[in-house]
């Protein structure tokens, strides 16, 4: 296949002008974060959109569970004596923790833990929230007739 003269001529044009605008580009690194920067694997304090994660995993008292479709704790705030629900895979705690599963008994959550180093494997620590025992109670009589 012959191209004509005038299509080269235009090939060329184009061509120079891409190899030119590739030449005149300069990075600007102001106001960018550096990419070859290591990842920083520190515990992040998160600010808590939720009721959940306003509070450290340790300050929830667990008053009481419901086994369903899917399993669902009662969990006591610290502050405020309120309660809120949580269920497997929610977020808990300023650090960034997870609620892995909920037994009869216990609530297990999993977060980051602040011995991790940048550029290693991350280490997490399970922290366990136990039944209250202050507010566990025997059911009543009628309920086991």
């Amino acid at each position: 296949m012959k191209l004509n003269k005038r299509y080269n001529f235009v090939l060329l044009l184009t061509f120079m002008s891409m190899q030119n605008e590739a030449l005149a580009y300069t990075y600007r690194p102001e106001g960018k974060t550096d990419p070859f920067a290591p990842l920083s694997l520190i515990r992040p304090t998160l600010s808590g959109s939720t009721r959940l994660q306003q509070h450290e995993i340790t300050e929830f008292e667990l008053v009481g569970t419901l086994f369903g479709k899917e399993p669902t704790a009662l969990l006591m705030t610290p502050d405020p004596k309120e309660g809120v629900i949580a269920k497997v895979g929610d977020r808990i705690g300023r650090h960034g923790g997870r609620v892995v599963s909920i037994t009869r008994d216990r609530v297990i959550t999993r977060e980051p833990s602040a011995n991790s180093v940048p550029g290693q494997i991350v280490q997490f620590n399970d922290i366990v929230i136990p039944l209250s025992k202050y507010r566990t109670s025997e059911p009543s009589k009628e309920l086991k007739k």
